[in-house]
């Protein structure tokens, strides 16, 4: 019983005597906290790319062309184990948006002839801006 009321009366003491505890900051997290980060809205390409109704070709929409100096696309995926694609660029002539369709087989003649069993599609969009950097987008494509 002694035990007991001297362990009561150190913990009384403990909370009548000592002071509220704090945190330490470290140097890296005061400098995270006041460092602010800007993006500028408008400032890259949006692509947007969507399966054709059909399945049978992809329609890739572009806008905020205006500012990019460049932009090419690059379409792969395999049917029956052999690999196919299809590539091209946009010419930017002042138009803020364009779009492409790439096709999942081949035309000539206006005869098309599509490819079936389609696997392992994959889209990659590759622009440079106006200022210099260059991105790559990629996508994989659910068909």
């Amino acid at each position: 019983m002694k035990v007991f009321i001297t362990f009561l009366a150190f913990i009384f003491s403990l909370m009548i005597f000592t002071q509220g505890v704090e945190a330490k900051v470290l140097p890296q997290a005061k400098k995270a906290a006041t460092k602010v980060t800007s993006v500028k809205t408008g400032s890259t390409i949006n692509i947007s790319p969507k399966l054709r109704g059909d399945k049978k070709a992809i329609i890739i929409s572009f806008s905020n062309l205006q500012n990019a100096s460049y932009v090419s696309y690059l379409l792969n995926y395999k049917q029956a184990g052999q690999a196919e694609g299809a590539m091209g660029s946009l010419n930017l002539t002042g138009s803020s948006s364009q779009s492409s369709e790439l096709l999942f087989g081949t035309c000539s003649k206006n005869v098309c002839r599509y490819h079936y069993g389609i696997t392992n599609a994959r889209l990659e969009v590759s622009y440079t801006l106006k200022n210099g950097k260059k991105y790559l987008k990629k996508y994989r494509i659910k068909i």
